[in-house]
């Protein structure tokens, strides 16, 4: 047990002093190419069908997962130490807490200097809608929702799966709990998309990949609502806003998150949004103020960080029982 708390330090800790090096040889770098690669493969030989897509799916998620855990039980024969390291690090590359931080402050700090053009440039770079011609309140909406849709994507279900690989493998189990959780995420980001494209051949990586944020994504909505005790939003106001608008959109998890900011931040976010020049006409999630500023930002910012503590804590109770009651 002491193991898996050594673990989540290292691993928090490299993350808030490193942050996402964006380097080439990031292994979720490397991976993303490895699935370019793949789909060509998969395609040439099978086509577009769904069975193409499963099976380069399969060719691609199986050797993450014995990469992570080949590596961390390799390690364990040196003693417990070299596999703390190894776990941390594999733990470390697939969360992503500053890198969601330093994307919003990003856009905060233009906002507050009075640059709304700048501030509208980095919010395109991690939304896909357009951004060219939004206004300031727009901005800050685009960058909350993102903050609160990826908390569960890079933050919380990959340490809710290394808990799990934990529980069910030791630290080997934890390193691939881990990096199987953000092989299946980035796959959903390659593949994962309702065009004439991918419809068919990314299938299972769309649905692998509500699955896994399924249960994370629930999980995650109480952590920010402990969290919204910080930020005037409230326990109940928080959690019954991300339940009341659980199905407002077209995700089966996204809508959690982002609707439980808007209860914590009181304010409202959702609503049309502009993708390729044709509106999409999400509901709004919340019933607070609509007119949003740079400060609001800056609150989701810490919301952000309070409800990945919060769902740290989570975790450890939870494997604390299990290790108790069950080993």
């Amino acid at each position: 047990m002491n193991w898996f708390l050594y673990v989540l330090v290292i691993a928090l800790a490299m993350d808030a002093l490193f942050g996402d090096p964006h380097s080439s040889i990031h292994p979720v770098a490397l991976f993303g190419r490895a699935a370019g690669a793949v789909e060509s493969v998969s395609r040439r030989i099978f086509g577009s069908s769904v069975t193409a897509g499963v099976i380069g799916w399969l060719f691609l998620i199986i050797p993450a997962g014995i990469v992570a855990w080949g590596t961390t039980r390799f390690a364990q024969c040196a003693g417990p130490l070299p596999a703390v390291l190894v776990a941390a690090f594999w733990l470390y590359v697939t969360i992503a807490l500053r890198s969601l931080i330093d994307h919003a402050e990003a856009i905060r700090r233009p906002l507050a200097a009075g640059d709304l053009i700048t501030a509208r440039r980095m919010l395109s770079r991690i939304v896909s809608r357009d951004t060219t011609e939004l206004p300031e309140s727009e901005v800050v909406r685009g960058a909350v929702e993102s903050l609160g849709e990826n908390l569960v994507d890079a933050v919380t279900s990959a340490l809710f799966w290394a808990a799990l690989g934990f529980l069910a493998g030791g630290l080997p189990g934890l390193a691939a709990g881990a990096v199987v959780l953000r092989a299946v995420n980035t796959l959903d980001a390659c593949w994962g998309y309702r065009n004439d494209r991918y419809l068919r051949f990314g299938r299972v990586a769309a649905r692998s990949d509500d699955f896994a944020h399924w249960l994370p994504a629930r999980l995650t909505v109480v952590a920010i609502a402990l969290a919204a005790q910080f930020s005037g939003g409230g326990f109940r106001r928080t959690l019954a806003a991300g339940i009341r608008h659980r199905h407002d959109h077209p995700s089966p998890n996204s809508a959690w998150s982002m609707a439980a900011f808007a209860g914590a931040l009181k304010i409202r976010l959702g609503g049309p949004t502009v993708y390729d020049g044709e509106v999409e006409p999400y509901p709004p999630l919340g019933n607070g103020r609509a007119e949003l500023a740079a400060d609001d930002l800056f609150r989701a910012e810490l919301l952000t960080v309070s409800s990945a503590l919060f769902f740290v804590l989570f975790i450890v109770a939870g494997v604390c029982l299990c290790w108790k009651n069950c080993f």
